[in-house]
This record gives C-alpha cells, structure tokens and sequence, in this order.
C-alpha cells in the first residue's frame, strides 16, 4: 500500500484528543512509508496530518476545490496540490490516487466522503479498504445508526462489514493495510440482492 487518503475536519474539535489522533495516525502511516493524500487544507486536522506527515518525510498531496484554493487555505508547504471544479472531481481524484481510506472525525465533508467510499465499494467501482476511526465514540451515533439501517434492511450487512472501525489508532492502521478485499466481482453480495 503507497498511498492512503485521509479524511477529517477543517477545525481541531473541543476535543484534544481528535489533534492527537490526526497526529499519530500520521506519524504511524509515515513510518510505514505511507503517503498521504488529503483535503489540502491549512486548517484544523487537515494541517496537523499535512504537517505531520511531512515532518516525518513521507510524500502528502493535496486535493482541494478550486473556491477554496482562491482563498489560500492549502498548506503552503505541499509541492503537489490537486485543483478541481466541483466536489465530485475532488471525490474521484482522491479515489483514483490512493489505495485505502481512513476517516477521521469531522464535519459534513468528512461525512460526504465517507459515504462516497462507501458507495463505490458496493457498487463494484471501487475496491479499496476505508476505516473509520472513532475517537473519544465521536462516531457512536453514525454507527448506531449504520446498525439501525441494516436491520431495517436498507444497508446490507456486507455493505456495513466493508468498514473498517477502530478507536486505535494502531489498530485502525494495522487492519487497514492488512485487511483482504474481496474478488472484484464480488460487489454485488454488498448490495444485498
């Protein structure tokens, strides 16, 4: 595995423990000489894992919306950063660039990407493991309701299997770019059809 994108907040949360978090999941990838692909921003989590990363010497590319770079919010210190139109672009650049996902806590973006990932992958797209790490339980609830949706039969129980969940991060990681997918044709058995 060379490259996996990370997914997170563009603030640090009232929490401490999200800040560390970003930081230790980047100092384990970088050790494992793993690059990263992120959002491209200068804020909150999204800098501590650029920053990070690249203290550690590992290769960190940014993908950022074109509206955003206008305002000068990417990291300053990246040598690649990845400029798209629209939210869909971003999405499938980071699709085609890395081989694995990890979401770390954040916001509606942060959301929105964990879906998209998640919808590839049961639709055959893409094949490619994404975890979710569940600091603090800041994820209890999606999760909860990831659950509730399966039993009432609208997420298939393969679908939700598909993710990867951790409150380690050394165990999240681990999983990550151990975890064996599936035969590309196996998709349809996360459809649940």
């Amino acid at each position: 595995m060379k490259n996996i994108s990370i997914f997170c907040g563009a603030h640090e949360g009232k929490n401490p423990r999200y800040a560390e978090d970003a930081k230790k999941i980047a100092e384990i990838l970088a050790s494992k000489g793993i690059n990263i692909v992120f959002g491209g921003g200068n804020v909150g989590l999204m800098k501590i894992v650029s920053d990070t990363a690249l203290d550690n010497g590992v290769e960190v590319k940014g993908i950022s919306l074109e509206s955003l770079h206008k305002l000068e919010l990417a990291n300053p210190r990246l040598k690649e950063i990845i400029i798209t139109k629209t939210l869909l672009d971003r999405k499938d650049e980071f699709m085609k660039r890395s081989d694995a996902f990890i979401v770390l806590p954040g916001g509606v973006g942060s959301l929105d990407e964990l879906a998209e990932i998640m919808a590839n992958n049961q639709l055959g797209l893409i094949n490619k493991p994404i975890g979710l790490l569940n600091t603090e339980g800041y994820y209890d609830h999606l999760i909860s309701w990831m659950k509730k949706a399966v039993d009432e039969g609208f997420i298939s129980e393969a679908n939700f299997n598909d993710l990867i969940i951790s409150n380690s991060c050394e165990e999240l990681i681990q999983k990550v770019i151990t975890h064996k997918r599936p035969h590309d044709n196996d998709w349809t058995n996360r459809l649940g059809i």
